[in-house]
């Protein structure tokens, strides 16, 4: 809690008693729903500090107090201010009680005869719309956010008329429930726009998907101050996350999230609604009228937009709406060096002060004339050269800022990546251990325990049994021993290929596609060139990984009955093809899915093409087969 503006402290120290200075005064509370230092809080105290502070005005005094609902528990904030009001206003009666947003207004709402019980009460920075109404208390006047959630959405598809998704952004605070139904309103007007709602996930989760946001799709960042987690931020520092991996235009209703990554839209204005409801507060206290039956009033929003946005989205002046505000723009070289250019032209004056004062001394004197004429043209060349040479430098220090942000996305997004590859790498192998563990026990475990009893059996045998059974016996016992070594080459092949390391790539490929139609019974249509002399041995087993993790996906879920594996070569470029007439799936349902639920078949399979250089393109449809294709660099 924060007790502002203290003139109480000057009046003790004349020797005015509190009581005197109460009825001298006009005393007026504000009360914030959240704390200081967020820019829209600051923004209303500004407003009402312009009016209610004004230079010629020393009648009043005002007392602000703040209830930190962003980060504190309502009903532990409301024990405190009751306590507060008790002891430290004891003395004070209100002249005019101002609530800033909904959960200061509600509270006052409630308790305002137990807290203020003789004052006027009024608010500002409640949600609100077109039409208004009153807030039905008898008593309250005040000032509502027309939040025009249309007329921001229509701006962005007019700047991208292109769009065909619009993801919101919201949380489940009281703010967002309220803008809530404004939101559901607004999508009957764009009946040709998908809305996706983005609530209840945790900041990671949001920003996970909205950098996987591409092309035609625009973000509209509603309000988001508490995640699916419980974690609070400010407005600012939710805005930055929010865009930190965006790939596209995000559209906000107010302008505290101008500068923190957004582009732009049809704005409310923080100081707008302090100076509305201060202008209001005088008004009805000092002004004429003093019927408080409630007024309800707006203000209006101003179209503003981030000029370091525009330039990212490469959108022009002319494409903005009429009447536009253009924050964050760059000072002209001239404004920014303006005491060099007034420098300049006072020489210029002074030079020609001097050639008007040589032409009347001189009056004949040409020669000098053309000399001081010359020297004045130096100086303008030389004024020219120096503003070209400022301004290449202020355009190459731009391009290297946007240059380093693209970096430092790029950077973030390939440590995300790194950072979900380790995570799988470490289950996937935890994973292979259970399988060769399971493997050795249910397969060679079982097979030399057999192998046991039947030694036992041919040893008991040896006195009794017939000659010619004893040897059936051994035969029986040599093919068990067979099928053992079988399976223990099978487990070693598995593991790693040796006929890759022996005999290459080619080899390796052709056993590996003989035996999975031999094992899964799934027919197949090879095409194959000879690619052992075009890669490195580490080249070849990645592309061998590749397949065989094509081939187990196919096998594991795809029901296929047929499959054709294609190698071949093109210019400078290798296409590998795998494409089988299985079931298919959603690719972008699967590629929405976060990493951990969609395995790490894919994922690996990127990591290994990024790793050769080449591309990744999955194209599958629902009972319409899958088809992979791989493009490396020869």
């Amino acid at each position: 809690m924060k007790y502002f503006l203290s003139l109480l402290l000057c009046l003790y120290a004349a020797g005015i008693s509190p009581a005197f200075a109460s009825q001298a005064k006009h005393h007026i509370f504000v009360l914030h729903s959240y704390h200081n230092g967020i820019k829209w809080v600051e923004d209303v105290n500004q407003g009402i500090f312009k009016v209610l502070l004004a230079k010629d005005r020393n009648d009043l005094e005002l007392h602000i107090e703040y209830l930190d609902a962003m980060r504190q528990d309502g009903a532990k904030s409301l024990a405190t201010l009751r306590h507060l009001i008790s002891s430290r206003y004891k003395d004070i009666v209100f002249d005019a009680v101002i609530g800033v947003d909904d959960i200061a207004i509600d509270l006052l709402v409630q308790y305002h005869v137990d807290l203020f019980a003789d004052a006027q009460f009024f608010y500002c920075g409640k949600v609100g719309a077109e039409p208004l109404e009153d807030y039905h208390e008898p008593g309250f006047s005040g000032v509502v956010e027309n939040v025009n959630i249309p007329a921001t959405i229509a701006s962005g598809l007019d700047l991208y008329p292109e769009t065909v998704k619009v993801v919101v952004v919201n949380d489940h605070t009281v703010d967002g429930r309220r803008l809530q139904p404004l939101l559901d309103a607004a999508r009957h007007d764009f009946p040709g726009i998908i809305f996706e709602y983005v609530d209840g996930l945790s900041m990671a989760k949001v920003v996970e998907r909205l950098g996987r946001l591409t092309g035609n799709e625009l973000v509209l960042l509603v309000n988001f101050t508490t995640d699916g987690l419980g974690e609070t931020y400010s407005y600012d520092r939710s805005a930055w996350l929010i865009a930190s991996r965006c790939k596209v235009p995000i559209l906000t209703m107010w302008d505290f999230y101008l500068g923190s990554g957004v582009l732009g839209g049809l704005m409310i204005s923080g100081e707008a609604q302090g100076e509305r409801v201060a202008r209001l507060v005088i008004d009805q206290i000092w002004g004429q009228s003093h019927d408080f039956s409630g007024q309800v009033l707006t203000t209006a929003n101003t179209f503003s937009f981030d000029y370091n946005k525009m330039k990212w989205f490469d959108v022009s002046y002319s494409d903005l709406p009429k009447g536009s505000i253009v924050t964050e723009e760059p000072q002209s070289v001239l404004w920014k060096y303006k005491k060099f250019g007034w420098s300049i032209l006072g020489i210029a004056l002074a030079l020609e002060t001097t050639v008007i004062i040589l032409s009347v001394l001189m009056y004949r004197s040409k020669k000098a004339e053309a000399e001081l004429e010359k020297h004045r043209n130096h100086l303008e060349e030389l004024v020219e050269q120096r503003t070209f040479e400022l301004s290449n430098a202020n355009d190459q220090l731009i391009g290297e800022i946007n240059e380093r942000k693209k970096v430092e996305a790029a950077l973030l997004e390939s440590e995300e990546v790194l950072h979900q590859l380790s995570n799988n790498l470490l289950t996937v192998q935890e994973n292979e251990r259970q399988r060769i563990s399971a493997e050795l026990h249910d397969e060679l475990g079982q097979s030399l325990a057999a192998l046991k009893l039947q030694l036992r059996g041919v040893a008991g045998g040896l006195g009794d049994e017939p000659v010619d059974v004893l040897l059936q016996e051994c035969e029986d016992l040599r093919s068990s021993i067979n099928d053992i070594i079988e399976n223990v080459r099978r487990l070693s092949r598995d593991l790693s290929p040796v006929l890759l390391d022996d005999l290459g790539i080619d080899a390796a490929l052709e056993y590996l596609v003989n035996n999975f139609c031999r094992l899964s019974g799934i027919e197949a249509e090879v095409n194959l060139i000879e690619i052992n002399h075009l890669f490195a041995q580490n080249y070849q087993r990645m592309l061998y990984r590749i397949v065989q993790e094509s081939l187990n996906n196919m096998g594991k879920y795809a029901q296929a009955s047929h499959f054709e594996l294609t190698i071949e070569k093109r210019s400078s470029r290798i296409f590998l093809v795998v494409k089988d007439n299985g079931k298919g799936f959603n690719v972008d349902n699967v590629l929405a899915q976060v990493s951990a639920e969609r395995g790490m078949g894919l994922t690996a399979m990127a990591e290994r093409v990024r790793i050769l250089r080449g591309t990744l393109d999955v194209e599958s449809a629902t009972g319409k087969g899958t088809t992979i294709m791989v493009t490396v660099p020869v």
